[in-house]
Order: structure tokens, then sequence, then C-alpha cells
């Protein structure tokens, strides 16, 4: 398998998401099934407080600081995700689609919240359990690896938005998604039957958070 838009190769793919999604080994222990099986409100589209916290489960402290901020931001990520279309898979999205999606991370580039310790990454892990087909997870093992690929840099610098980084970041994943879609269809299959599903999207993650892990 070939990923970040064919820059990176990556031979185990299937024993990569195996070991993820497989038995847990005393202080050995990934996020599935609790991040991505995590019931917080009736309404899958509706952001609450317990979606706040839900990176907690990917590793990443959320304290009263960065509590207080994702609160305080909350309207602005609701609103951005109800400007996507229902449905919609990152392996589908039109340009406009794409877009939308980089534009969700605006309010990071808002100088007020710039010194708050609150980076793309934590937005991601909030926002991806709410449309986990369109809206990628990423943190600083995804963003080395798709470093690789000419054009995206490992964070935005230089007077580079949040947005515009994040409109590379979703088209590179595309890429990927649909140059592999056949070998995703395999991987899924080896999602466990009593486990919550899991799209590409996210299997496109753990592959790369795992190749990058080792």
């Amino acid at each position: 398998m070939k990923l970040a838009m064919g820059t990176r190769e990556v031979f185990d793919a299937e024993s990569l998401l195996e070991e993820y999604l497989g038995p847990r080994k005393r202080g050995l222990r990934y996020a599935y099934p609790y991040y991505d099986g995590l019931a917080t409100n009736g309404d899958p589209d509706l952001l609450c407080t317990g979606d706040l916290l839900a990176p907690c489960l990917l590793g990443v402290q959320v304290d009263v600081d960065r509590m207080h901020t994702l609160t305080a931001l909350t309207p602005l990520l609701q609103r951005g995700l109800d400007r996507l279309p229902p449905g919609i898979e990152l392996i589908e999205a039109d340009e406009v689609t794409l877009d939308l999606v980089a534009a969700l991370y605006d309010p990071l580039d808002d100088p007020d919240v710039s010194d708050r310790d609150v980076k793309g990454s934590l937005i991601a892990k909030v926002l991806h359990r709410k449309r986990p087909a369109l809206v990628p997870l990423f943190d600083s093992k995804v963003r080395i690896f798709y470093q690789h690929e000419q054009g995206i840099p490992p964070s935005p610098r230089d007077g580079r938005s949040w947005r515009e980084y994040m409109e590379l970041l979703v088209r590179a994943m595309q890429y990927d998604l649909r140059e592999n879609a056949e070998e995703f269809r395999r991987l899924s299959a080896l999602v466990p039957d009593n486990g919550p599903p899991l799209t590409p999207l996210r299997i496109l993650d753990i592959v790369v958070w795992m190749s990058s892990a080792v």
C-alpha cells in the first residue's frame, strides 16, 4: 500500500490494523473500541461536553483550561459541522466539501485562541467522531508521515493558516483513499463484528499512526 500520495509505502497494513484492534496487553492499550464507540448524547450530529472529553481516550489531556477553550469554541465548531453535507465520505467529497472540512479549523486562527494550547489535532479528535467518514484524525505522527508529500509542511507556519494546512492534508488523504480503495475495503473486513464499525478514513489514520509508531 502506497500512501502520502505515493511517497510512503506500508507493507504490513493488515498486521498493523489487527494489532490496534486486537486484544490488549497490559500497558499497551489502544483507543479502539472505546473512542470509536463512545456514546455521549442521543444526537450523533450535535456536539456536547462529553465529546470534548473524547480526546482523552486517544491519550490527549483535556485539563480545565483546555475544556474552557473547547467549550467556548463549541458553537463555532457546531456551525462548521452543520455546513457539511450529510452522508458524504472523504473519498467522494467534491472540492466545495473539502474546503468546508478545512474551514472547521478557522477558529484556531483567531489570535485569542492561538495561545490557549488547543491545536488542530485536538479539534480533530473532537470532530472526527461526529463525521468519521469525512473529518480526518491527525496528530504529530500523521503530520510527519504526510510531510513527505511535497507541499505539506509539518504544521501551519510562516503565515499558513490552519485552514490552508487542512486544505492540503484532506486532499492528500482523499488521494490515498482513492488509490487504495480496494485495499481499504479488504481491511474493513478485519473490524470485529462485536465492536463499533470503522470507516476507511479511520482505518487510514490507524495504519498511518501505527506505521509511524513502530
